[in-house]
């Protein structure tokens, strides 16, 4: 078993409930956990017998640049697409922080947490 991460992914997005949140934006950032089982005897420094970060990098991007009202619907967005590219073995974590969130106080995020 092996575990591959990304982990500080950053992005300016627009989600949001408040009308506010979706027309300013916010800061965020993104931690995805993949534990796999890595054949790690055929590997043979070939990246197709493994996890390309860069597909995951592409796949949270992407998502980041929809707008939503929630952030949990984005984390679930984000788990099913990188469900359907590396199959349904391991565990899989997602991450998401919303950096200093309106609240009226200072908050250093406010986070989702989703594994599946």
């Amino acid at each position: 078993m092996a575990i591959i991460a990304l982990k500080g992914m950053r992005f300016h997005s627009f989600h949001g409930y408040y009308t506010e949140e979706q027309s300013v934006g916010n800061h965020y950032e993104i931690d995805v956990l993949i534990s796999h089982d890595m054949p790690f005897d055929h590997l043979n420094d070939d990246l197709t017998n493994t996890i390309n970060y860069e597909t995951i990098y592409r796949i949270c991007k992407t998502q980041m640049e929809i707008p939503r009202r929630l952030i949990e619907t984005v984390a679930q967005n984000i788990l099913m697409e990188i469900r359907s590219k590396i199959g349904r073995e391991g565990l899989c974590k997602i991450s998401i922080r919303k950096l200093n969130p309106l609240l009226g106080g200072l908050v250093d995020h406010a986070l989702i947490e989703i594994e599946g």
